[in-house]
């Protein structure tokens, strides 16, 4: 999708929150940027936000009112 709407890209920057499984320090998630930054031949780099302030993300902000509506009426556990 964003190899045809930017033909000519020669880097990809992400703007991810600090916390969770995205988080800055969390191993998996830079070992999968990496494949990702491989398989497409372009480097990547990422800027996280501090955690809880994914607000300022500017795409993450305008998933949230979608993201509550799927979750309404959801159970959660802590299992």
């Amino acid at each position: 999708m964003g190899s045809e709407s930017y033909p000519h890209a020669i880097e990809l920057l992400i703007t991810a929150d600090g916390g969770g499984s995205n988080g800055s320090r969390v191993r998996l998630w830079k070992v999968e940027i990496q494949k990702l930054a491989d398989e497409i031949g372009i480097p990547i780099t990422i800027c996280h936000f501090p955690p809880g302030t994914s607000k300022w993300n500017k795409i993450e902000h305008r998933l949230f009112s979608f993201i509550s509506m799927n979750w309404r009426g959801h159970r959660w556990s802590a299992t």
